[in-house]
């Protein structure tokens, strides 16, 4: 059997197993849901702009972040419940099974975000669904980028277990607040500090959801130049993410255990 259809049977592993938890999907998507059909309404009639058709491309973000980051929590157990000591025995490099779980986290985000993106287009018709789709391989790349900055948090917290969830709301809201998925930029000027405006801008959270509101909602020409903001933002998460995962794995066939 070759390494790639091994890596291929580890993905497809990892992506079942985030379809298994479905009281997790429930809630997840409840609470997308209300933000989308509650919040932004409400939302709506105290700003002095339409603040649903803000509001819910960026719910779409919010569940693409979120769905990444369970696999945070998924290298989590399988770091605690000795899952990887089992992968490690396969005839896989470490390289293999790290690529493995970017590859499923990417692709649960992805399924999962798709899904409140068809429930978005409902209660927001959108002015140009070819731009949803060619959005999706960069919105993609954004999920394996998130998810290997889950990893990478289960990976250092992986020997402090108490504290992983803690320190995964702490990086969640940090990404959330600092990010234009909330507010307008404009006002986020008028609040924050010029150096923490620059880490706004560059966010890809802000990227992604700005993609959807213009290219996709409001039917503006796609910029590729835009794009490409949006893959060179995501893309040093992912690297961030499996270096650290790596050095936890190789640090595990050296040593046996953490």
């Amino acid at each position: 059997m070759s390494e790639l259809s091994i890596v291929l049977k580890l993905a497809r592993n990892d992506f079942s197993y985030f379809f298994r938890t479905k009281w997790l999907m429930a809630v997840l998507l409840s609470l997308n849901l209300s933000d989308m059909l509650v919040v932004a309404l409400v939302y709506k009639r105290m700003m002095t702009f339409n603040y649903f058709s803000y509001f819910v491309p960026a719910v779409i973000i919010m569940g693409l972040f979120a769905a990444s980051l369970d696999t945070g929590r998924r290298v989590w157990l399988a770091l605690r419940e000795g899952v990887i000591q089992y992968e490690l025995s396969l005839p896989v490099s470490t390289q293999g099974i790290v690529f493995a779980y970017l590859i499923a986290g990417g692709a649960a985000a992805m399924v999962y975000s798709t899904s409140l993106m068809i429930i978005a287009l409902i209660v927001l018709p959108a002015q140009s669904i070819l731009s949803a789709f060619m959005l999706l391989p960069f919105l993609y790349v954004l999920a394996m980028g998130l998810a290997g900055l889950a990893a990478a948090l289960a990976a250092v917290a992986s020997t402090h277990g108490e504290f992983f969830f803690a320190f995964q709301n702490i990086m969640q809201g940090t990404l959330l607040t600092l990010s234009t998925v909330y507010y307008p930029i404009d006002v986020i000027k008028n609040v924050l500090p010029p150096i923490l405006v620059t880490v706004v801008v560059a966010n890809p959270l802000s990227l992604a959801a700005e993609a959807l509101r213009q290219f996709t909602f409001a039917g503006s020409a796609i910029e590729l130049g835009f794009l490409a903001r949006i893959f060179l933002a995501s893309v040093p998460f992912t690297i961030v993410g499996a270096v650290a995962y790596l050095w936890v794995l190789r640090k595990i066939q050296k040593e046996g255990k953490l």
